[in-house]
């Protein structure tokens, strides 16, 4: 979590016990799903960037069982190589 300054990143806890972090800008979510996320098979972990005119965005997902260190190395990778618009 410390990758995500509150200048730049919302964060919010749903009533299940989900966490959310988007960018203030719209273009970056990290989904935790600790029990699985709904109408998936095991998915935990929900990494979308959106896309531009001229580049595609992406989704990836982690299921339950990924470390949080592999997610958070990934997130960490995104975030260093994303461009401002």
């Amino acid at each position: 979590m410390d990758q995500f300054s509150a200048d730049d990143f919302n964060l919010l806890v749903d009533d299940r016990g989900d966490v959310h972090v988007n960018s203030k800008d719209g273009r970056f979510y990290l989904g935790w799903f600790p029990l699985g996320r709904p109408g998936t098979d095991g998915e935990g972990w929900t990494i979308a960037v959106t896309g531009t005119a001229k580049v595609r965005g992406y989704r990836v997902s982690f299921d339950t069982e990924t470390l949080a260190d592999i997610v958070a190395a990934a997130v960490a990778h995104v975030l260093a190589t994303s461009q401002p618009l």
